[in-house]
């Protein structure tokens, strides 16, 4: 861990005194102190487009201020925007069109612009909407070449919505209904304006049964297009596709005078999607109603003449019931494998109780289902069902898997968002296992910029908050950088960030990126590989202020190398050659069952780099300079080796370098049920300072009996002492997290803490009923006051027990 001594260095601040009372400082953050969860917009994906190596995707976002889930309707409480991503720079923007809210349904990309269309709501009246965003910057297109503001309004009823988009000859297509009937709408791709040379209006109304809507559309190659919707004849719903002439008028070859209507078992049928296979056939996948209560999901697989595919299924139709009461598909595709074996893949949610979960299944050309479908890991106490899926929409190379997907996730701290799914085998790899968790978890980090801004890593989320503790709304999207996951990051000069990122789902979307002051991916910068290894594979990089460079951790994952090794990068993303005497990298010590780095057996300060490692008869403590070069004055040529006897009742947490390079290894000791905390000191010629604490070792007890104090979190200030956090408990007692102050002789820094005992503990100093269960991450100020963060507990007063992530000040 680099301390933020590094960052007082850079600063010039590292001559200001460190002494902090250890209080809590009461006028911070939000009310009394600041949550750090449930701060996010929710953002649900309704569409995606894939072209030029990217994945576009729309759909719509509630407030930040929002942190209901979607009503029965599907909408927040508040005001829906179209929300817009692009998954190749992260991208994103939420427009606000209607007064009463909008929502984006599709997208299609052109020219170096993606175009969403969906509805609108003004007044009680819902209309067409269509708007035009720049694809790369995710933003609108202000300009009088498209309708002056790039948002097009087109009303017919009051109860209009669009829900599917094509492209072609410098025209937009645009479906979906028209009050009960279905229509299609083309605009002039040129402006924006409805184009009055289609059908002498500019839109054609389709009044298929007493009731219709248009749900997916696709223009052919030979200009015709197909149409596919759900139709109500007045006693039930059912399927319907029709191919159209390119003047809009029916297509009589094809169905029955150009339409063709589908139903299951005389129930209500819905029709979600429709796709046009590889080999021109096509699929269409929704729901059917079997008897009362009983939804199934539905496909249909169709000639090209709209004749039914009879080798799918025997009549070219298939109902699949996943055993629960509501079985729905969302998106359908095919694949050939590699033995020639057509494979049908389905995506939608089921609803075995309150909650939809995710339903996948996989199904072979004659319609028949996969005996042992993928394995997915659903929550069943969250809506996690995919709303938008997309096959193959990944560019070769990154991934082994035969498909890829986007979707929808809910889980408790983020209330909605998208996510990406992988297909690996027989399994698909899913949801974070921190979603879905019974109650908040602990935050993982917390650095403080010069300017006294704080940065939050929770839930692999960054968070930025001004220095009051309130969130700063100028940092990515409302205080949050959401484009990826976030798992490790550390400050830059000039307020840039680099950060460790990834995608949900999979073990190859992972990235390590620089973000802006405004929290954007800066998606001209590219660190380079180091040699016989792979950038995806780093597991974190930290910044030095003294030489201005980068360390970088790399798994041993998918490199030569037969363990990880630490490498130094410039500025600018490419590799220092010069680092560890032209050698390019050091070994480090692996993560026991991993290829990763082992984070918490070494340390980084403002002149040297640490190790440490174990083995059978001795621990092995390294130290190099910050070139990679082993310290000379350090034990033999940079190296210790102490005699070491494993013990069971002692578990290593940590090591860590002060700012004279003396050596901490943090250890927690059990014994005769008490759990204390030990930090043993080398000084930096690699031998035991015997003068700290008790013969070399600090030793932190929470009670004499029945307790335990664990560790969580240290933090080398700039005068040398120890903050140390954790948690800690005693018999009948609530754990309470706890954070103390450590001398530089191994003793507690009484100045420290409300009872002068250097001890701080949040239950006991402030609100018995609203304290940190545990200490996780600790950050100082330019001011040198603290900021902690983890899990906090409240007790109501009817003695209900909630958790929520925040942070708070010590002063």
């Amino acid at each position: 861990m680099k301390k933020n001594i590094l960052l007082l260095l850079f600063s010039g601040a590292f001559q200001l005194g460190f002494s902090q009372q250890g209080v809590l400082e009461t006028n911070f953050g939000l009310g009394k102190f600041s949550y750090v969860e449930n701060d996010n917009e929710k953002q649900i994906l309704n569409a995606i487009e894939y072209t030029n190596d990217t994945v576009f995707a729309a759909g719509y976002s509630g407030p930040v201020t929002d942190v209901s889930l979607p009503n029965a309707e599907g909408r927040f409480v508040y005001k829906d925007r179209f929300f817009y991503y692009n998954n190749k720079n992260h991208n994103k923007i939420a427009v606000s069109i209607g007064d009463e809210g909008s929502r984006a349904n599709a997208i299609k990309y052109s020219k170096g612009y993606v175009y969403l269309a969906g509805y609108s709501k003004d007044k009680n009246r819902k209309s067409f909407a269509v708007v035009k965003i720049h694809a790369r910057t995710g933003a609108l297109v202000v300009s009088p070449s498209f309708n002056r503001d790039s948002k097009v309004i087109t009303d017919f009823t009051g109860n209009d919505e669009a829900n599917t988009i094509d492209i072609k000859n410098n025209k937009i297509w645009v479906a979906g209904k028209a009050g009960v009937n279905a229509v299609i709408v083309r605009y002039n791709l040129t402006n924006g304006y409805v184009d009055k040379t289609f059908n002498q209006k500019g839109f054609m109304l389709y009044p298929i049964g007493t009731q219709s809507e248009i749900k997916s559309l696709k223009i052919l190659p030979d200009d015709k297009m197909l149409i596919a919707g759900t139709t109500n004849n007045g006693a039930q719903s059912d399927f319907f596709i029709a191919r159209l002439n390119p003047d809009g008028t029916y297509d009589s070859s094809f169905g029955t005078n150009g339409i063709k209507t589908i139903d299951f078992f005389g129930g209500n049928d819905q029709l979600n999607v429709m796709k046009i296979l590889y080999n021109g056939k096509i699929m269409l996948g929704g729901s059917c109603t079997r008897m009362v209560n009983n939804i199934d999901a539905a496909l249909v697989k169709l000639n090209a003449d709209g004749s039914y595919d009879t080798s799918f299924g025997g009549a070219g139709k298939v109902t699949y019931d996943e055993g629960t009461k509501e079985d729905v598909v969302n998106d359908v595709g095919a694949k050939v494998n590699a033995s020639n074996q057509e494979i049908i893949y389905a995506i939608g949610y089921k609803k075995p109780g309150v909650y939809k979960d995710v339903l996948y299944r996989e199904f072979d050309a004659d319609g028949s289902t996969f005996a042992s479908g993928p394995a997915v890991n659903n929550l069943s106490n969250y809506d996690d069902y995919l709303v938008a899926g997309a096959f193959d929409v990944l560019p070769v190379g990154n991934f082994t898997s035969p498909m890829t997907m986007y979707g929808n996730l809910f889980c408790r701290e983020v209330t909605g968002n998208y996510i990406q799914f992988n297909k690996l085998g027989s399994s698909m790899t899913m949801l974070p296992v921190e979603c879905g968790s019974s109650y908040a978890t602990e935050i993982n980090n917390i650095k403080v910029r010069q300017d006294g801004k704080i940065y939050v890593l929770y839930q692999n989320q960054l968070k930025r908050y001004l220095d009051n503790g309130t969130p700063d709304l100028s940092f990515g999207n409302n205080g949050t950088f959401t484009g990826m996951a976030v798992s490790e990051f550390d400050l830059l000069p000039n307020n840039k960030v680099v950060a460790n990122v990834f995608i949900y789902g999979t073990n190859t979307q992972r990235y390590s990126v620089i973000l802006d002051d405004n929290g954007k991916i800066i998606d001209n910068f590219e660190f380079k590989n180091l040699p016989g290894a792979d950038q995806r594979y780093i597991n974190k990089i930290i910044y030095s202020a003294t030489k201005n460079k980068m360390y970088a951790y790399y798994s041993s994952y998918g490199t030569q190398f037969s363990s990880p090794v630490m490498c130094r990068y410039n500025l600018d993303g490419t590799i220092d050659d010069s680092f560890a005497n032209n050698n390019k990298y050091i070994p480090v010590i692996q993560k026991y069952g991993s290829y990763d780095a082992d984070l918490t057996k070494s340390d980084v300060n403002s002149q040297r780099i640490v190790t440490i490692d174990f083995k059978t008869d001795k621990k092995i403590i390294k130290q190099y300079d910050l070139d990679g070069n082993p310290s000379g004055s350090f034990g033999t040529i940079g190296t210790m080796e102490i005699p070491y006897t494993p013990d069971t009742n002692f578990i290593f947490k940590k090591v860590a370098l002060d700012n004279l390079n003396n050596v901490y290894i943090i250890t927690e000791k059990t014994e005769n049920f008490n759990t204390t905390l030990l930090v043993e000191k080398y000084n930096s010629t690699g031998t035991l300072d015997t003068s700290y604490g008790n013969g070399g070792i600090f030793e932190y007890a929470y009670n004499s009996a029945d307790s335990n104090a664990h560790f969580y979190n240290i933090n080398v200030q700039g005068d040398n002492k120890l903050l140390i956090a954790g948690k800690r408990g005693k018999l009948f007692v609530d754990n309470d997290g706890y954070t103390i102050r450590v001398n530089t002789d191994g003793t507690l820094d009484t100045s420290f803490s409300i009872q002068n005992d250097g001890v701080f503990s949040d239950r006991e100093d402030g609100n018995p009923n609203d304290f940190f269960e545990n200490i996780s991450a600790m950050g100082i100020t330019p001011n040198n006051e603290i900021i902690i963060g983890g899990l906090n507990k409240n007790r109501s007063t009817g003695n209900a027990i909630t958790y929520t992530a925040k942070i708070k000040k010590l002063k």
